[in-house]
């Protein structure tokens, strides 16, 4: 496995650690205690951290796997080129991805405070007083929408579609062939529809 693949595979593992690193406390607590227990700055920046970390964990896996895809295109479709994704360039792509993910996501980072209501400290949602002016709410969620679900959903399908389909090409037997090497290759072409059915 080449290392530009090695390290978007560490880099998704990362990211996905922080989820459940940072979603558990904070649903826990919801649960069985009802309020934020921790107040003052410390507790206003961990209300925005606890909400806004496993977002951005979520885009950088979801980056980090359009980019693993885009790399093994490559590797395969165009061999020959040199590759979209080099061990020099790989540490500019990580760092992309979290600042992109981090940009993203920062209108939540930004509308998250605690407030106190029926003498509970709690960490609410205030997008309208925030940014309701600037950004209406839906429209924000169907930007991010379209960015981290229908854009890589459809990049995937086409290149891991476009992947057997071109080893499929390349594998043709030249010249004429026997009963038994038709026969082999109609079992190995049924394979890698199986294998691009499954892909996507």
């Amino acid at each position: 496995m080449r290392k530009p693949i090695n390290f978007l595979i560490v880099n998704m593992a990362a990211s996905d650690l922080i989820y459940p690193i940072f979603v558990f406390p904070r649903v826990l607590t919801q649960l069985y205690v009802g309020s934020w227990l921790i107040s003052g700055h410390l507790g206003h920046a961990l209300c925005k951290l606890l909400y806004f970390l496993p977002d951005v964990s979520t885009a950088v896996s979801i980056q980090s796997l359009v980019l693993i895809t885009i790399d093994r295109f490559g590797a395969v479709v165009l061999s020959l080129r040199c590759p979209f994704i080099s061990s020099k360039l790989c540490p500019f792509f990580i760092l992309a991805t979290w600042i992109l993910a981090m940009v993203v996501h920062s209108p939540f980072l930004v509308a998250r405070t605690l407030v106190v209501n029926q003498e509970k400290l709690l960490c609410e949602w205030k997008w309208n007083e925030t940014w309701g002016k600037y950004l209406p709410k839906k429209d924000y969620y169907i930007g991010v929408f379209v960015f981290l679900a229908i854009i890589p959903f459809i990049l995937l399908t086409t290149l891991y579609s476009i992947i057997p389909l071109y080893k499929l090409k390349s594998q043709q037997i030249p010249g004429e062939q026997t009963a038994n090497a038709k026969k082999q290759r109609v079992t190995r072409n049924k394979k890698v529809l199986k294998m691009a059915l499954a892909s996507c």
